[in-house]
């Protein structure tokens, strides 16, 4: 049961962060910054709450199926519990602090600086991308 809820959150989780990094990044970097600011506002008031709270569950559920297994699968399912961590703190360490500065003004008002936050955020993003594709891979390869 833990392998099939860690590969379903595993997979929710890398999953929105992939939508993402295909969907809304392309769309914001061609915004105009009054119509990024209100977009990427709107858009984390949703995924900042969801988001994490997948990936705890998938972590979660990765630690008891490592726990119940030995070898290879336990080998994966650990790495991608790290992954996932990975992803998680740097979440709260580097993309928290710009999220913030949207979420403290009013819809609409552009923050100081906004043109280089929204370039960090990107990069930021795609690599975090990568890190959650990678946790599914293991997460999937840990199961299969």
């Amino acid at each position: 049961m833990s392998g099939w809820l860690m590969a379903l959150f595993g997979g929710l989780f890398s999953g929105a962060i992939f939508i993402v990094a295909v969907e809304r990044v392309h769309l914001w970097r061609r915004m105009p910054t009054e119509q990024y600011v209100v977009d990427f506002r709107r858009s984390l008031y949703r995924l900042d709450p969801l988001v994490p709270i997948l990936g705890v569950l998938s972590a979660v559920a990765a630690v008891f199926f490592a726990l119940g297994s030995e070898g290879r699968p336990a080998m994966l399912a650990w790495i991608g519990v790290a992954l996932i961590s990975l992803v998680m703190v740097a979440s709260v360490t580097l993309a928290e602090p710009m999220n913030s500065k949207f979420r403290r003004l009013p819809e609409g008002q552009i923050p100081e600086g906004v043109e280089r936050t929204r370039i960090n955020w990107r990069r930021f993003h795609i690599a975090r991308t990568v890190v959650a594709l990678a946790a599914l891979a293991c997460l999937t390869a840990a199961v299969a």
